[in-house]
């Protein structure tokens, strides 16, 4: 896959940070396809750039197989759907817009189709942190020196602020 994109490069002022984490991917684990999915080769090709992407910005991702299977069944219907409605226009000059037995214009079912299968899409990306939004609430969540869990981190620092621990 490498070669495939560009390098990763950081904003300054951006949602990422030039943190080990994000730049140091080897140690962020992808997982494998659950049971049964039986993801088409192009799925699979959706599946590695999904995950190589969600690798490179530093964001564990192991538990997320089947909302990134959903996601990949979804967009490869969806960009079939969108082909489809192409040739549609094409065919009619132009248009997706058909007319009924009664006269009236509406348009062809399989933008219908293109369009559910986006708004579903839509719906499923933030969960794998895969619009803008979520990826900057995500990142806003690592903790960007420390490897502890956070629940310890405070239970030292409460620890510290005790009157007790000054005193002796």
């Amino acid at each position: 896959m490498s070669g495939s994109r560009p390098p990763f490069t950081v904003i300054p002022g951006g949602a990422g940070s030039a943190t080990k984490s994000a730049v140091d991917n080897e140690s962020i684990k992808s997982p494998s396809t659950p049971p049964g999915a039986q993801l088409t080769p192009r799925e699979r090709k959706v599946w590695d750039y999904i995950c190589e992407s969600l690798r490179e910005s530093g964001l564990q991702h192991y538990t997320c197989g089947l909302t990134i299977s959903i996601i990949c069944r979804t967009y490869v219907r969806w960009i079939d759907a969108e082909l489809k409605l192409s040739e549609v226009e094409e065919r009619l000059g132009g248009t997706y817009l058909v007319e009924t037995p009664n006269g009236h214009e509406q348009p062809h079912q399989i933008f219908y189709v293109a369009k559910n299968l986006k708004a579903e899409l839509l719906k499923w990306l933030p969960e794998s942190c895969l619009t803008l939004p979520s990826l900057v609430t995500a990142k806003a969540k690592i903790p960007e020196t420390s490897k502890q869990d956070d629940l310890f981190d405070s239970a030292v620092g409460h620890a510290r602020s005790h009157p007790s621990a000054g005193s002796g």
